[in-house]
């Protein structure tokens, strides 16, 4: 795990500036503490810069990879699994290696068959390989989008780093706001890929590759779940050996380390079936870390602490306060733009705890997605059940009548009912789905916007990841989530979280292949009356027994509610009157203020908007924003 940093020359008569990419790749630093590196290639038309955290073959793995002949380097963050089956293969044929690390083994697979050596890998990865005799390169990131690549073009030649804050910084110069990219993150709490809060930096979508095409680059689409529609015919009880087979593999391929090793364990379904089976699979006893927190609602720390008993790990515990929130301004330098999701919080300083013990962690990401965990799949089925027994004509009239009277954006019950209509006034089950995993809604948007900004498409992306999807409307959701949430919130989340500590985390449900089988599997085998992830929960009970398997779900979240209600209530309800929100020109101050209120009185829960103003206020505090220019762009300081 590392931060990659460089610029390429597209045109044959530009330079990439070293200065440029020295700085990026200073501030990566945290990424890799243990080592760094810089290549200028013998045309001059690319520099590759490298910070290392090191996890494998610790004396042989330097970066910048150059080759043989000096003239291919390579650039590579994150871990390729199979390493060792893929470096035996190329053995095989001929190849011979200098060192045993999973970089050269990428390297030379790339050299060999270039993009078409992506299908080959199984792992977490971003990287940039650059051809200097034939002026070619080839960039890269993982099917599910853990690992992340930002990139600008300036002047003919492209600069890319591992965080956007390293990129901003390190080329310098003024940078506008996207305003299309700020309404997304007010309306998701996250940024999705291509977009970044700024005109002209971009992000690398996941299973994308680009290579360079006469000065330009051209981005092709690698991997596509949309397209795996072969189901599975088994019966149950075969679906179930089958999972615990592919688990157990992609279990065993990420406790590959020469460092330290251990699991976050929040002692929900997913997190305790990785660490049951890596306790199996392991050689020594393993160490596993869990947070807990005042508010026993959200306190999952008992549940993981007997976990951890039962399966005979070394158990660490870290409890939590609303000091937490105190972590807001160095998450917001890490992110580099503005993030809303409120579990990074404990998420970051879970990975600080871990960090002291081991340099590798396993994590249970990806088990709500592909098992279908999350709650709001039931909320939209039930939605689509009512959909279907109330005359379509009269819920449009009755809707439209409420959004007439202004109650979408009401408190309470008449605000509860317009926002209902709203739902089953939709004319499709993804138009539902899509409104329902909005953070902020056309009802919301009524109120808290300025008029010329409420008129946009907020659902748009979520409705076309859903349609592109076949399969039942459970799984078009579930893969609607993956293309969006997973891939551009979840995933940036662990990513920065854990790297701001020099954490690598890596997550064996998010194994493509495990994600591949649970999108093949019927509902059936996934949904029963205990809820989702039935086929988890039943493999888990061979491992564990029932009393600590079928416990109501909690989830990784931050008692936000009760907190903006009590300690941080000050710092909430001054939002209204930032200088810094209403430079922006987008928000009614009355409209925050009608949040808070509603908040504090109980009508509405409104901790997610909130907290997402709140990460807005400091991020344009540290990053320089200026106020809206003339023409409603905004531009950030040098």
């Amino acid at each position: 795990m590392c931060g990659i940093a460089g610029g390429i020359a597209l045109a044959e008569d530009r330079r990439p500036d070293p200065e440029k990419v020295k700085a990026m790749a200073r501030l990566l630093a945290h990424r890799g503490p243990d080592g760094e590196g810089i290549w200028i290639s013998p045309s001059g038309r690319a520099c590759l810069a490298h910070r290392r955290l090191s996890v494998i073959d610790l004396a042989g793995g330097g970066q910048p990879m150059v080759d043989n002949s000096g003239r291919r380097a390579i650039v590579f963050n994150g871990e390729i699994y199979n390493y060792i089956e893929l470096r035996d293969a190329l053995a095989r044929q001929g190849e011979v290696f200098r060192t045993a690390s999973d970089t050269e083994v990428l390297q030379r697979l790339l050299i060999r068959n270039g993009a078409a050596s992506l299908d080959r890998l199984r792992g977490m990865f971003a990287f940039v390989a650059w051809d200097d005799e034939r002026g070619e390169l080839i960039a890269a990131r993982d099917r599910i989008g853990k690992k992340p690549l930002f990139f600008a073009e300036e002047r003919g030649v492209l600069y890319f780093a591992s965080s956007m804050g390293a990129l901003r910084e390190g080329i310098g110069g003024a940078r506008m706001i996207d305003p299309d990219a700020l309404d997304r993150y007010l309306t998701l709490g996250y940024i999705p890929a291509p977009l970044t809060i700024y005109r002209g930096i971009r992000k690398l979508p996941a299973a994308t590759v680009a290579v360079s095409d006469g000065g330009r680059l051209a981005f092709e689409r690698y991997w596509d779940l949309a397209r795996e529609n072969e189901p599975f015919e088994g019966s149950y009880g075969e679906a179930c050996d089958r999972l615990e087979g592919l688990l157990e593999t992609a279990v065993t391929m990420r406790l590959r380390s020469d460092v330290p090793l251990g699991v976050l364990l929040s002692g929900g379904i997913d997190s305790s079936l990785v660490t049951a089976i890596a306790a199996k699979r392991g050689e020594n006893p393993i160490d596993t870390f869990t947070i807990g927190f005042g508010e026993s609602a959200y306190d999952e720390s008992g549940q993981a602490t007997e976990v951890a008993r039962r399966l005979g790990t070394r158990h660490h515990v870290l409890r939590l306060e609303s000091g937490l929130i105190e972590l807001i301004p160095q998450a917001v330098v890490h992110f580099g733009e503005p993030y809303a999701g409120s579990s990074a919080l404990p998420l970051w300083a879970l990975a600080g705890l871990a960090r002291r013990h081991v340099t590798v962690a396993l994590g249970g990401d990806g088990g709500d997605e592909g098992f279908a965990g999350y709650e709001w799949y039931a909320t939209a089925a039930r939605l689509g059940g009512l959909a279907d027994r109330i005359p379509r004509g009269a819920v449009r009239v009755a809707a439209s009548a409420a959004t007439a009277a202004g109650l979408l954006g009401s408190p309470r019950r008449l605000g509860r009912l317009a926002r209902g209509l709203g739902f089953l006034a939709a004319e499709d089950f993804g138009a539902r789905f899509a409104a329902l995993r909005c953070c902020l809604g056309a009802g919301e948007a009524a109120f808290l916007y300025r008029r010329e900004f409420r008129r946009r498409d907020r659902e748009g992306l979520i409705r076309r990841a859903f349609e592109r999807a076949g399969g039942s409307p459970l799984r078009r959701m579930r893969y609607a989530d993956m293309e969006t949430y997973l891939a551009d919130d979840l995933m940036p989340k662990v990513d920065v979280a854990s790297m701001a500590h020099g954490l690598e985390v890596r997550a064996p449900l998010l194994d493509h292949e495990v994600v591949r089988f649970g999108l093949s599997l019927p509902d059936r085998y996934l949904i029963d009356a205990r809820g989702g992830k039935r086929i988890l929960r039943d493999l888990l009970l061979r491992y564990l027994p029932r009393d600590l398997v079928e416990r109501p779900k909690r989830g990784f979240s931050v008692p936000l509610a009760p907190w903006f209600r009590g300690a941080l209530r000050p710092r909430i309800e001054a939002l209204a009157d930032s200088e810094r929100l209403g430079s922006l020109g987008l928000l009614d101050p009355d409209g925050i203020r009608r949040l808070a209120a509603e908040h504090m009185t109980g009508a509405r829960d409104h901790s997610e908007r909130l907290y997402a103003l709140l990460v807005l206020d400091q991020w344009l505090g540290s990053s320089g924003m200026g106020a809206v220019r003339a023409d409603g762009d905004l531009e950030a300081a040098e």
